[in-house]
């Protein structure tokens, strides 16, 4: 008993009034010893030799990483080649257009444009009023129409604020010949819900309202739409597939429909890459299509005019100037640049080069 308390009474003395534990020190070697340099040369080498081997270790622990990182990314290609190669092998199976160059993604577009054709009751192919006949593709229509009865074809002619007025309706009366024809403006307002659109028929819109942000030909496209639903008085549900070149405005149609950014939208050809479901309405669902070039090749200067290839991908993109310069006069294109006379692709080119200040060492116009 007494000794438990005198341990007590020695542990609150030491909490009161601690003391610090001395380290103990290395013993050193001592100065009278006939071999003390040999023996601290000896553990200098020792330590340098442990610090090599640690070096090492690490050296080889960062190779074997990086080898192990090489080999993965060797499996990963392998497999990206195997299936680039069963996919073109499929491909030439189902007899689809062939791969352009340089554009490895044109085969993936083209199967979510067949699923879009597949699943669609109703197919809206949209037109530039720019040039409605270029951004047809007719083949196409005809194998729509060759899958049944029951699959419905309208041409959309977008972009009719960018045309005089009296060519978009030359073009609507000449296309309402073949097919439904619809005059359609899409909504160029910034905001992301609540889009306006125009009560107006296209056919009756005034130049103010063509000018201004608001979608036109909506109403009657839903109506005509609607119409479709209808089937013996019953209202069905109808799938609508948008179909057309890159660039026409197809998602641009259905954010205007929907009156809201439903679907992203781009001014370069390609944004959209996969099919996409938007619901109108519980009896209308709209499919948002990848654009597809039909055509085996992309560098055709009417296919570089329309927009509908990326720039970064052209090889020879002096034979879409060249078309340009026999569209226009020489005149306008002087005075739009402001450059000088030319008489060939390249002076003018060079010109446009010196304008912008486009030049590569020495002066030497990049063209």
């Amino acid at each position: 008993k007494k000794v438990s308390a005198h341990k007590k009474k020695v542990k609150k003395e030491a909490r009161k009034n601690p003391v610090k534990k001395s380290k103990s020190k290395d013993v050193s070697i001592p100065n009278l010893w006939p071999f003390k340099q040999e023996l601290l040369q000896q553990i200098e080498e020792k330590k340098v030799q442990k610090e090599k081997e640690a070096e090492e270790a690490r050296q080889k622990r960062k190779e074997d990483r990086k080898a192990l990182a090489q080999l993965q990314k060797d499996a990963e290609n392998s497999a990206i080649d195997f299936e680039k190669r069963n996919e073109e092998r499929n491909a030439e199976e189902a007899g689809e257009p062939s791969k352009p160059k340089g554009d490895s993604s044109r085969r993936a577009y083209f199967r979510e444009f067949r699923k879009v054709i597949e699943a669609a009751d109703v197919i809206l192919e949209v037109l530039d009023a720019r040039d409605p006949l270029g951004c047809r593709c007719t083949d196409i229509e005809k194998n729509i129409l060759a899958k049944g009865a029951d699959k419905k074809l309208i041409l959309l002619l977008n972009k009719i604020d960018l045309v005089p007025k009296h060519v978009a309706e030359k073009w609507l009366k000449a296309l309402r010949s073949e097919y439904p024809t619809i005059l359609f403006k899409s909504s160029t307002q910034a905001q992301r819900k609540h889009i306006g659109q125009s009560s107006v028929p296209s056919s009756h819109a005034s130049q103010d309202l063509l000018r201004s942000s608001e979608c036109l030909g909506a109403d009657t496209l839903i109506q005509l739409l609607k119409n479709y639903c209808r089937n013996m008085n019953i209202k069905t549900s109808i799938t609508v597939g948008v179909i057309g070149l890159p660039n026409v405005g197809k998602s641009s149609v259905i954010n205007s429909l929907k009156r809201s950014k439903a679907v992203g939208v781009a001014n370069t050809p390609g944004f959209t890459k996969t099919m996409q479901e938007v619901h109108l309405d519980k009896h209308i669902k709209l499919l948002d299509c990848p654009g597809i070039v039909f055509t085996s090749n992309e560098s055709d200067p009417s296919v570089i005019l329309r927009n509908a290839v990326k720039l970064e991908q052209l090889e020879d993109p002096i034979s879409a100037v060249q078309a340009v310069m026999t569209r226009c006069k020489p005149e306008d294109l002087m005075k739009i640049f402001r450059i000088p006379t030319f008489t060939q692709v390249t002076e003018f080119l060079a010109h446009v080069a010196r304008k912008r200040g486009k030049l590569k060492k020495g002066g030497i116009p990049d063209l």
